[in-house]
């Protein structure tokens, strides 16, 4: 599948690949204990929540004008300084003074919004027929962050203390330094005006997103509370591990018949996919069997690494080339807006666990209400390879 890659295109995906990632599993080591550390600062769920969701706020309130300043002043600039922003957010959160400090740490921490300046970098140095398997590559390494992430941020709070993982998470961000400075960046983009005009039906396909990621966060959220009847968090890798390589093959596997204009139908397969895992999930407590917890786990990762393969090139598909920046900035704030939205809301709801079947119908109707737009967007049509 890389041969379909020039040695340069490989480098490039690789090197955004590993900038994203690094600092993806900076993000996602504090999942898994973030609650026992907000608790240390206060007793209320709210403000617990809060600061958990905090990041996905200002990276929803950045991403588009730093999506936007890199048509403009180039990808590498841009994604530098996203990388000393989040560096920054690290620092404070290790070391607040409150849970108010916390909060704004990872107010801070979010600021750094690189996605969209790193996936447009890609995509204006690949050919648009691979744009998708450029994107599954970087979904994958997303994935991969995430599942490594949750597996040795509880383990690390072993060893050091809760602070100790915020700094590891900065000290992983400096790092990610090293694959950026060695990007080459494309003298063609600085020819580019950036073009700040959003389509209607980029917001339609960016609301999307919005509901593809509140129900990320409350399912990473539940997650402790539903795989804890099973392993402790030290064995949560026994079913992450399986289910984000099952996930990343069937990513790969779409991939390449999604480059050959079948981008809108597996569009809508992830969001069927995702539609099927949420009763699966929340059905959980009902059932409580360890297998079923397997396949409930697996559909959610499948359908999410699906649409992270191909919405960005759905979006590319939509917008002008010299626009790659702002309209995936766009689609990358809804993305975690609804971090923000479904981490307050879970915040809400974890006073009373056993709400979950609310959530479950809430989440339902809002993946449906997704297939609509898409709908409404595409009519279920391919839409095929930009001539801007």
């Amino acid at each position: 599948m890389m041969r379909l890659f020039s040695r340069e295109q490989i480098k490039i995906i690789s090197l955004v690949s590993m900038t994203i990632g690094m600092r993806t599993l900076g993000l996602f080591m504090v999942l898994p204990i973030f609650s026992i550390y907000g608790s240390i600062f206060t007793n209320s769920y709210i403000l617990i929540g809060l600061a958990l969701g905090a990041y996905g706020i200002t990276m929803a309130i950045f991403q588009t004008p730093l999506g936007i300043l890199s048509d403009r002043y180039g990808r590498k600039k841009i994604m530098a300084v996203g990388i000393i922003t989040f560096i920054a957010g690290n620092l404070i959160s290790a070391y607040p003074v409150n849970i108010y400090g916390l909060i704004i740490g990872r107010l801070i921490e979010g600021a750094g919004a690189v996605s969209s300046a790193g996936i447009a970098l890609v995509h204006e140095n690949v050919s648009p027929t691979t744009r998708n398997i450029s994107d599954a590559i970087i979904g994958i390494s997303i994935g991969f962050s995430f599942m490594i992430g949750v597996i040795i941020g509880p383990l690390l709070s072993i060893v050091i203390n809760y602070s100790g993982i915020f700094i590891i998470a900065a000290i992983i961000g400096g790092i990610s330094f090293i694959p950026l400075i060695m990007i080459k960046e494309s003298k063609k983009i600085k020819e580019f005006s950036a073009n700040s005009g959003i389509d209607k039906k980029l917001m339609i396909v960016s609301f999307i997103s919005f509901f593809i990621y509140f129900y990320m966060i409350v399912f990473y959220l539940y997650l402790p509370y539903f795989s804890l009847k099973y392993v402790p968090v030290s064995g949560f890798y026994k079913f992450l591990i399986p289910a984000v390589i099952i996930a990343g093959i069937i990513g790969l596997l779409i991939a390449r018949p999604a480059d050959k204009n079948k981008t809108v139908f597996f569009s809508l397969v992830s969001l069927v996919v995702l539609l099927i895992s949420i009763p699966v999930y929340f059905m959980n407590p009902f059932i409580k069997n360890i297998y079923y917890y397997y396949l409930a786990v697996t559909l959610f990762y499948s359908g999410y690494i699906i649409s992270e393969t191909v919405f960005p090139t759905l979006i590319t598909r939509l917008a002008r080339r010299d626009s790659y920046g702002g309209n995936l900035g766009f689609y990358t704030s809804m993305q975690h807006a609804g971090v923000f939205f479904g981490a307050v809301i879970a915040g809400l709801l974890i006073i009373n666990i056993n709400r979950d079947i609310p959530v479950m119908v809430l989440l339902i109707i809002s993946i449906v209400f997704s297939i609509f737009m898409l709908y409404y967007v595409t009519k279920f049509r391919e839409v095929y390879l930009d001539t801007h």
